[in-house]
């Protein structure tokens, strides 16, 4: 996914002038540094890689800007004891975490980093935080969305919400300083090392999707929220904004709509909006490997470093190719997280605005699971397999259910229409006889179903373990619909942090 990143954006400048978009936001965005947000509110297959070329540097590429002379980042004090805060911290500063236990594999790991703004150097809030454990022994992926609201400790600054800490660093030690503070920031308050970063803003992004001709992406919960009539019209403006609504289904996006899927969350939480983004990455890397793009790697790295902050360099990069050629998809983790959970919720003395505490107890079990292959055991250790299907009028719900089958740890796979019937409701074959009741409360809950709607029909001859045939009820069985107040676009757009 990394690689998709570094190398699927600088496409759109090769021969071709960078396209200048319009913010697709509907809060315009500032240019001064701010501590707070305006919020208020697979199972691994052991399959050896075809080569690997450990090799994790720390030479930093050429950046955006260019300069004459190399200036490398500076290396923030967070070991054994840390400098006072320049500021005085607004809660208490927590204890370093422990890092993670190594489990002996050949483990990288990529920070991916998106941008609030339309503006090449301008000062903008880090609103995309993903850690990808790439495992180069396992060919396996593991993905952590770290919510914008988290509220850590960055060393030798201060207490801050973790989008603000990269402003910081910046501003404070130069071109590099922001990223390697927000890597210092994650090791210290979480445990994970960070070996290299990645990061772009909206256009870069909406060029990235504009060159794979659109993101063809399942979305497994319709979503609502205020979207510009066009991409081109002024951003400031309330008529020019219309209440949308993204329905469940396989779609096509545009590159506008597709900014506007990984960014909205008006009628979502900060967390579903995480699922939405690493959903984007998987689709991605699935529409990158079939056109043939990682092929071209060699060729297409020199562009690369020009339009993408990283400090990957084209051997790091290579590094990393034969997994993501071999990865399968049920080797793709995510770990999700949910506020209560992880997290506890505070509201920060200095600005008043909501923020998330970390529990870390429960973080010290997250960051070993990341550094963790998907383990073997998950839904108990019974490694499903399901076949999907829908009829022609629901075709394109039998990719959403597959794909969100696989983020759980099921082998799924599609079998088109033949034989399948045009349902009113989803129905589920279970051909173990209950032998994997793990399987089956995950497949009911992610497929929004009730036992009803599961048929018993054991089969010791079987090839899979259930079969999915996608019914109509599946179309409207999930969205995140914006509350009355806020579907009047008459008045000033509703923002879309």
């Amino acid at each position: 996914m990394a690689i998709m990143l570094v190398l699927i954006s600088q496409q759109v400048y090769t021969g071709n002038a960078a396209v200048a978009t319009a913010p697709p936001t509907n809060t315009p965005r500032g240019t001064a540094a701010s501590n707070a947000t305006d919020t208020k509110v697979p199972i691994s297959t052991k399959t050896p890689t075809s080569s690997r070329t450990p090799t994790i540097t720390r030479t930093p590429t050429s950046s955006k800007t260019p300069t004459n002379t190399a200036t490398l980042p500076p290396t923030m004090v967070i070991l054994g004891t840390y400098q006072t805060p320049v500021q005085p911290p607004v809660t208490e500063i927590p204890p370093m975490a422990a890092t993670p236990v190594a489990s002996g594999d050949d483990i990288v790991t990529v920070l991916l980093l998106g941008s609030d703004t339309i503006t090449p150097g301008a000062v903008a809030r880090t609103d995309v935080i993903i850690l990808l454990a790439i495992n180069r022994t396992a060919n396996t992926v593991t993905m952590l969305h770290l919510p914008r609201d988290l509220f850590v400790y960055a060393p030798n600054y201060t207490m801050a919400k973790i989008n603000t800490i990269m402003n910081y660093g910046n501003v404070t030690y130069g071109p590099g300083g922001g990223a390697r503070l927000i890597e210092d920031t994650i090791l210290y308050n979480f445990g994970i090392k960070v070996n290299f970063y990645a990061r772009v803003d909206f256009v870069e992004f909406q060029n990235l999707i504009g060159k794979l001709g659109g993101l063809d992406i399942s979305v497994d919960c319709a979503i609502q929220g205020h979207k510009l009539k066009s991409p081109e019209l002024d951003v400031t403006k309330a008529e020019n904004y219309e209440l949308y609504t993204l329905p469940i289904g396989f779609r096509h996006l545009d590159p506008y709509t597709a900014l506007w899927y990984v960014r909205s969350r008006g009628s979502s939480s900060d967390f579903q909006r995480g699922d939405r983004q690493m959903d984007v990455l998987r689709a991605i890397w699935r529409q990158a490997r079939n056109a043939g793009i990682l092929a071209q790697i060699t060729t297409l790295w020199p562009e690369a470093q020009k339009i993408v902050e990283t400090d990957m360099t084209l051997q790091d990069v290579l590094g990393l190719v034969p997994t993501a050629f071999n990865v399968d998809p049920a080797s793709i983790q995510r770990i999700d997280l949910t506020s209560g959970a992880q997290f506890k919720q505070w509201y920060t003395a200095d600005t008043g605005s909501y923020a998330l505490l970390p529990i870390p107890d429960v973080w010290k079990r997250i960051s070993q699971d990341f550094v963790l292959p998907p383990p073997t055991n998950r839904l108990g250790g019974e490694s499903p397999t399901v076949e999907v299907g829908a009829a022609m009028p629901l075709k394109g719900y039998d990719q959403v259910a597959a794909d969100s089958l696989t983020w759980a740890g099921f082998t799924a796979r599609l079998i088109g229409t033949e034989g399948v019937v045009n349902r009113q409701q989803t129905v589920v074959y279970d051909y173990t006889g209950n032998a994997k009741p793990s399987s089956l409360q995950s497949l009911m809950k992610i497929l929004r179903i009730k036992k009803a709607a599961v048929i018993q029909k054991p089969d010791p001859n079987r090839t899979v373990d259930f079969r999915v045939e996608m019914g109509r009820d599946y179309g409207t069985s999930c969205i995140y619909e914006l509350p009355k107040e806020f579907q009047d676009v008459s008045g000033t757009p509703a923002a879309t942090p």
